[in-house]
């Protein structure tokens, strides 16, 4: 990662060095800090891991993958801006990248005007920092989530960019990988009622997918759904997320009363329920079992 000012994330996927330092050159100074990736298997990854705010592929990675790659980020709802690029390429395939999801097209090799102006606009659309906007005292979100359990990190991708996306840096990451936690053991465990070693053995099996199509397509499971409340207080300087399944919840206090050392295989992801209550301490579940909340604090 080259960093210049942290206050926005570009993230540049193209395999060729040159095009990468050139954008590297070009927004030098104008209050982004730049992650590369080489092709789309990579950005996924890195995509899912540092929420970029703003992503630049090539259109023509091998095999058209970055035609590919702006379908998936939008298909999975990421609030990223897609710009695309590509050197002598036909009108109708720029259409054709805009329609897929893309907000903009730039020509190679990258002119520096041309690069500002797409990301300027770019920036515009972006979700507004509630913590800075004058007068706004609460903001409350809702979500309601089908059980694919495959749709999770999209979910998660749209709660930080939206709800999140100041935070420091490893409070976001210690948030995001919570959020992921509570919201598959909601899916998983509450709504499709698949137990921790049912699950393991399904993946040691490489079976895990046609576990989850099977429970999907039983009438008494396959319409559940999960709601997250997001509740932004600049008052009490808080964002509490609540999550919340049709499941028939869990035994919960026996979980969170043991040694984080001490955690049987038998425990619905009771691993993780640790760790996620070592993030954010405030962490807790209803009587029943399947509604969750946490608390995190803004300084």
């Amino acid at each position: 990662m080259i960093a210049t000012d942290p206050s926005c994330t570009l993230l540049v996927i193209d395999s060729c060095p040159e095009t990468q330092a050139r954008i590297l050159e070009h927004v030098q100074g104008r209050g982004f800090s730049i992650i590369t990736a080489p092709d789309p298997a990579s950005a996924l990854a890195t995509i899912d891991l540092t929420a970029p705010d703003v992503v630049i592929t090539d259109l023509f990675l091998p095999e058209g993958a970055g035609l590919t790659l702006t379908k998936t980020l939008r298909a999975r709802h990421e609030p990223c801006p897609v710009i695309v690029m590509a050197k002598d390429v036909a009108e109708p395939a720029v259409v054709h990248a805009l329609r897929a999801g893309a907000v903009d097209y730039l020509h190679k090799p990258i002119a520096e005007e041309e690069l500002a102006h797409a990301l300027q606009r770019a920036r515009h659309m972006l979700p507004a920092d509630l913590a800075k906007t004058p007068g706004v005292r609460r903001s409350e979100y809702q979500l309601t989530a089908d059980s694919n359990p495959s749709h999770i990190p999209g979910i998660v991708s749209w709660l930080i960019k939206t709800t999140a996306s100041t935070l420091p840096e490893t409070q976001r990451l210690h948030l995001r990988g919570t959020l992921q936690e509570l919201l598959f053991n909601a899916v998983e465990h509450g709504n499709l009622e698949i137990f921790y070693q049912e699950k393991q053995q399904a993946l040691a099996e490489d079976r895990y997918e046609e576990l989850i199509k099977q429970r999907l397509t039983q009438s008494r499971l396959k319409d559940r759904l999960v709601t997250i409340h997001v509740l932004y207080d600049k008052t009490e300087k808080t964002l509490r997320y609540r999550i919340v399944d049709e499941g028939k919840g869990f035994k919960w206090r026996s979980i969170l009363s043991r040694s984080q050392d001490v955690c049987r295989s038998e425990d619905v992801n009771g691993r993780g329920i640790f760790l996620a209550q070592s993030f954010f301490p405030d962490l807790a579940y209803n009587d029943r079992g399947n509604e969750v909340t946490i608390t995190v604090p803004l300084d």
